[in-house]
């Protein structure tokens, strides 16, 4: 299931490098784990900070974060 998750992101990630103009964001929700971490390394290439969010409203044992690109480079 997380590796579809992270196929998801990915896919949301590639549409954003083609779409956003530079200095625009792209916000995913995920799950923390192995996979996730590749995702994070691709994102940071393309945008000048990447950052994993954990909402309060989240459970603490939940391994649901949202990762946050701002700061778009461009193409």
């Amino acid at each position: 299931m997380r590796q579809r998750i992270t196929g998801l992101i990915e896919a949301g990630a590639d549409f954003a490098e083609k779409t956003l103009r530079p200095g625009g964001a792209f916000v995913a929700k995920a799950f923390q784990g192995g996979e996730t971490a590749e995702v994070i390394a691709t994102l940071k290439r393309a945008f000048a900070d990447v950052r994993t969010l954990k909402p309060k409203a989240s459970r603490a044992e939940s391994s649901e974060v949202f990762l946050v690109a701002t700061g778009f480079k461009g193409r």
